[in-house]
Parts: C-alpha cells; structure tokens; sequence
C-alpha cells in the first residue's frame, strides 16, 4: 500500500508540472519520467499477482486439506457407529449370559434344597421309591450327576461372561480412542477453515489492490499519451514517408491477439488492446516497418524494452516487449532495418512482438496499415 501512495503522489507531482513553453527534450524528460512510473506500478501489479497466485495456490492446498479431513471424519464416523452397533450387542449377548446364569441358579438351588434340605425324606422318597439297593444307588448318583451339570453350566457361563465383558471393555475402549481422534481432527478442521478464511481475506485485499494500481496506471497512461501528442506535434513536422507499412517480424505471421477490446492475459480484467500481438521465438528479428527517427529505445512500463519510431505526419509505430533493442533514441533507421529481437520483457505471457500503430497520438488498428 505505500507503493502505491508514492506512486500516487508522484503521479499528481508529474501532473502539476506546467506544460506551456517547454522543448522536445523537456517533454521528453518527462515522458521518461511518466514511463518510469508506470514500470514501477507494473513492478507493483506483478509482484500483487505473484502474492495473488500465493494465496490462491495456499487456499487450493488448504481445500485439498478440509476435504481430507471431511473424509477422515467421515470414515470415523462409521468406524464409531460399527463400534457402538458392537457394544450393543455385546451388551445384548452379556443380558442373555446374565438371565442364563440367573435361571440355572434357581434351577440348581432347587435341587440342592431336594438334596441337602434338613428333612431326610427326600433321600427317604429316593429310597421307598427304589426298589433295591442297586436302583437307590443309580438314583442318588443320577441326581449328584445333574448337579454337577448345573455347576458346570454356571461355571461356563461365568467364564462366558467375563470373556463377553472384557470384549465389551475392550470395545468402549476403541470407542473412547476414535472419539478423541474425531475431535482432533475436527480442531484441526477447523484450523483449516480459519486459513482459509485468513486467505480469502487476503486474496480480496490483494485484488482490491490490484484495481487501484491499475487504476493508477489508466491515469498514467492517459498522460504519458498527452506528452507524447505534445512531442508529435513539436517532432512531426515532416511529411508521412509514405506507403503500406512493411510486416516487423519478417518470417512470422500468426496474430496471437487482434487490435480491440479483449480479457488481458495477465491481470484477468477487460483492456483494449492497442495493437495486435505477432507470434515470434526469442530472438527473433524485428524490423522497423518504414523508414524514421527513433522517438524512445528504453523500457516503457508495462511494454518492457521498447521502440518507437516516428514516420512523420503524425504517424508513430511501437514495438514492444523485446529483449534486446539494437537502436537508439534520436537515430535515423531504414525501412526493414533490423531494430530489436524478440523476447517477454514487460507484461507478457511469452516471447512475441506487440506492434502498435498510433495517428497523431491515437491508436488504430494496425492491420489497416499493413495491407
């Protein structure tokens, strides 16, 4: 943000500068000034977009993260639900065992009161009943053999017990470990979504920068274009050279980007575009399009390292975005005479040429001078 007061304040110095009475290289100084200030807001809006491709990778990221988090939490939840099913039915299986062990008791204590009861005539039944002694024998050692059976019955059903109730300790254990789980990851869930709001946040703030910056350039652009009208009209004085304007990259000849309005590649918002973009490898040769004085051999704000050459008559053309300029401000150039070699400086996406034609300080559409 103070990038941007700076900026701002040296935009309305620039522009409190009196404009009346001033020479070509006055003008000039200017202009260079104007452009330096518009690099340094270019400067601004790519390291807003690098900042903005940050955050917005961070925020993907932490998005990959929620998402893992809600199906890690989601499978616990089944995990859990699976476990509570289990320790009903264990304690359903535990229920049975119980009213088991409690039936065999009654049924076993009343045997025992047959056996063991202070009267003896249970044993005195046993024995009328008998018809001898091998008999009474059989049936005394029959009814031990049921008793036993109970005690055996009960014993096996206790151990059957306690082996069912550490299952189900066990169980409530496992319970206890995946709900301390759940809740660390639904705190770490929520950290998540805490970021991410803090990133949200923080994308808005780095777009709503973005806007003024690009807003501050709009203003800037307006006036380096009403110092160089200004310049046209002190250096124009000659007559228009004349004739189509040759092709500047010799050999290359796909339009990536027509002259008009358009999406810009860069910064995602509406532009005109002000000249039309040639498809050409790093290095390439660019040409100057007709014969005439370069204007400016320098990088240019968003445009990178640039030329631009003035014809006469009001007609100037822009070649930008290259990476090595082979003229300089002030020289005389030829029609098709070598003048820079394609490159990406600037705002651009790739090596390419943007070539631009202006009339008396107004862009027009390139295309109708080259054919």
């Amino acid at each position: 943000m103070k990038k941007i007061a700076l900026i701002l304040s040296l935009l309305l110095y620039i522009s409190s500068l009196s404009v009346f009475g001033q020479s070509v290289s006055d003008y000039q100084k200017k202009l260079n000034n104007v452009n330096q200030s518009i690099n340094n807001i270019n400067k601004a809006i790519n390291e807003n977009k690098k900042e903005q491709k940050s955050v917005e990778e961070q925020i993907r990221a932490l998005e990959v993260e929620i998402n893992e988090r809600e199906r890690e939490i989601a499978k616990i939840n089944s995990e859990l639900k699976e476990t509570e099913r289990q320790i009903r039915s264990t304690q359903k299986e535990i229920n049975e065992i119980e009213k088991n062990i409690e039936e065999n008791n009654e049924m076993l204590g009343r045997r025992l009161k047959v056996m063991y009861k202070v009267s003896d005539v249970g044993y005195l039944d046993v024995l009328f009943s008998s018809k001898d002694i091998t008999e009474l024998l059989s049936n005394l050692d029959m009814i031990k053999k049921i008793v036993n059976h109970d005690k055996e019955l009960l014993e096996e059903l206790r151990k059957s017990k306690e082996v069912v109730e550490a299952k189900k300790l066990r169980l409530e254990n496992d319970q206890k470990k995946i709900v301390n789980l759940k809740n660390s990851i639904e705190i770490e869930k929520n950290r998540l979504l805490v970021s991410r709001g803090e990133q949200n946040r923080l994308k808005k703030q780095l777009e709503s920068e973005q806007s003024k910056l690009l807003a501050q350039e709009d203003e800037l652009l307006r006036y380096a274009k009403s110092l160089e009208k200004e310049i046209q009209k002190m250096q124009s004085k000659g007559d228009y050279a004349g004739g189509v304007l040759l092709w500047p990259a010799p050999g290359y000849t796909r339009i990536t980007s027509p002259f008009g309005n358009r999406i810009h590649p860069i910064f995602n918002v509406p532009r005109m575009h002000t000249g039309i973009d040639i498809a050409a490898p790093m290095g390439a040769t660019i040409v100057a399009a007709n014969s005439g004085t370069v204007l400016q051999a320098d990088w240019l704000g968003g445009y990178g390292k640039t030329v631009l050459i003035d014809h006469g008559g009001g007609i100037v053309t822009l070649y930008a975005h290259n990476s090595t300029l082979l003229v300089s401000q002030g020289q005389k150039v030829e029609r098709g005479q070598a003048i820079a070699r394609a490159g990406s400086t600037g705002n651009s996406t790739g090596p390419h040429l943007h070539f631009e034609v202006r009339k008396n300080g107004a862009y027009v559409d390139p295309m109708s001078w080259l054919r």
